[in-house]
């Protein structure tokens, strides 16, 4: 999945001392069911592989990256400008960083001089700081991370890749990390090894979804409370699905969306059955677009590109209640690699807004600095 945490963002409610709001719409960017995307501030450095989150205190962190290094960029949704903060400790890029109940962001692994990196780091936004922890046992990018509440209070980091350019190799490793010992230990490896999938802990079971990832078809359930990974009872149809979307849906359901092999043919998994069906087919194949799950539960796919180079201004919406695509208004820049948060009204009545962010431009690997608004009804 891509890996979206959306808090919401009240009109002039003082969020850690600092008042922010959702980007206002004007006569130059109208609402409506199409959308219109305006081009808002860049970053200061663009790249491919960087995370951005969307902080509690209303401000989006984007980290790292192919051309960023160890920079830090916060987006202020206000002003809509980019501000540098503390860089990381380390550079990386096809990192994860994954939000904490308590507001900091605990970044794990990534590449770095053509190599997996052990190094893991958590940002404070109240103390504005990086703090170094032990490091992994087994370094890896492209890899997943989810948050396991209380009263596991660990990190689970799962699969990627190993190994350096001259040897890169498939995980199927497993680590967890406590708190409390800063310590991290094996446990079990997952039953297919995977990199660049999408992960998301369900608390309702909790347990672990893994869909995807380069070369597999499959997804694989971990049960939190017996450390034991189970695997779907059937696979997607049409091969195996990496740079692919995955998201959670608010009926408990797993969309799968773009990568894989150009195919415009999407996917439900019901984690509750182990089952995968068919969902409505997107309008075009897309190799790397990003999902962004919007306060309706709907889900917004934007951009990506197909297997010849041809890149995407297009965006689509998916309805999960009728299990239908509709168009929305393309972006200006076509753009693959990037990423997305949602800024969340508190009042159903206010438009929906979306930040994308940098990405890649070509398939040179070209990366770009520039960013977009979507305000839309949806």
């Amino acid at each position: 999945m891509t890996n979206l945490s959306i808090f919401s963002i009240c009109i002039n409610i003082i969020l850690v001392g600092t008042v922010y709001s959702a980007p206002t719409s004007t006569t130059t960017n109208t609402a409506s069911d199409v959308g219109r995307w305006v081009e808002t501030a860049s970053l200061a450095v663009g790249g491919t592989g960087h995370t951005s989150t969307l902080l509690p205190d209303g401000r989006v962190i984007t980290l790292g990256g192919n051309a960023g290094g160890n920079i830090v960029e916060f987006y202020n949704s206000t002003t809509r400008t980019w501000n540098r903060g503390p860089s990381m400790l380390n550079a990386r890029s096809y990192h994860s960083a994954t939000l904490l109940p308590d507001g900091r962001l605990f970044v794990t692994g990534g590449y770095y001089y053509n190599a997996a990196i052990k190094t893991a780091e958590i940002y404070n936004p109240v103390s504005n700081t990086w703090t170094s922890v032990s490091n992994m046992n087994s370094g890896r990018y492209g890899h997943q991370a989810v948050y396991l509440p209380s009263p596991m209070n660990k990190i689970l980091i799962m699969g990627g890749y190993g190994g350096d350019s001259s040897q890169t190799t498939f995980l199927q490793s497993c680590e967890l990390y406590d708190f409390v010992s800063n310590k991290w230990t094996t446990t079990t490896p997952m039953i297919n090894a995977r990199v660049y999938f999408s992960a998301e802990y369900l608390l309702s079971m909790n347990m672990v979804v893994a869909i995807g990832g380069g070369g597999d078809n499959s997804a694989e359930m971990f049960d939190v409370s017996t450390l034991k990974w189970t695997r779907s009872l059937n696979t997607i149809p049409l091969g195996y699905r990496s740079d692919h979307t995955v998201t959670l849906l608010p009926n408990g359901q797993f969309l799968i969306a773009g990568g894989g092999q150009d195919t415009i043919a999407n996917y439900l998994f019901d984690p509750t059955t182990k089952l995968f069906r068919s969902a409505a087919n997107i309008t075009q194949g897309r190799i790397t677009p990003t999902a962004t799950l919007l306060p309706s539960g709907s889900v917004l796919l934007s951009g990506g590109m197909l297997g010849n180079g041809v890149m995407y201004r297009s965006a689509e919406i998916y309805d999960f209640r009728f299990n239908t695509w509709r168009s929305v208004a393309d972006m200006n820049i076509a753009r693959f690699r990037h990423t997305s948060v949602v800024f969340s009204n508190c009042s159903s009545s206010l438009p929906t807004t979306v930040l994308v962010i940098a990405g890649q431009k070509d398939w040179s690997g070209t990366p770009f600095a520039s960013c977009e608004l979507l305000t839309i009804n949806a």
